[in-house]
């Protein structure tokens, strides 16, 4: 009886481990877009729940946003901020609401501060070879 009894959870926790995953949609990087032409503008999502927002330029590149975000039901994510360009925003968080496209575009809608924000986003692929 004390085997079943073992046995029975610990197999329950072995198909629990073995389950596959969710995928992430939101998984790479994803440039802005802004009336449907590319603006340099990057956003990161990582595997590890960490976000960073990129702007690149002629003389290099700097770092607008630095964060984490979690991914929550009905296409919803909360953005937390740990370093921001707006020093405002440092330390806060956000909920955004995301819907994708086929499997290259990103619509994000959220609020700061009472005001309504939305971006559009198009996902980068890696170049063959690299």
């Amino acid at each position: 009886m004390k085997k079943r009894f073992f046995l029975i959870p610990g197999m329950a926790l072995l198909l629990m481990a073995l389950a596959p995953q969710p995928q992430n949609p939101l998984l790479g990087i994803w440039e802005l877009q802004m009336e449907g032409a590319s603006t340099g503008l990057l956003k990161q999502f990582n595997a590890d729940g960490t976000t960073i927002n990129i702007g690149l330029g002629d003389e290099g590149f700097g770092i607008s946003l630095e964060g984490t975000y979690e991914l929550r039901p009905s296409g919803r994510y909360v953005e937390k901020t740990i370093r921001s360009s707006f020093g405002e925003q440092n330390g806060t968080q956000k909920l955004v609401q995301y819907r994708l496209a086929g499997d290259s575009l990103l619509h994000l809608s959220y609020k700061v501060e009472g005001k309504s924000f939305t971006e559009e986003y198009k996902k980068l692929k890696l170049i063959g070879g690299q």
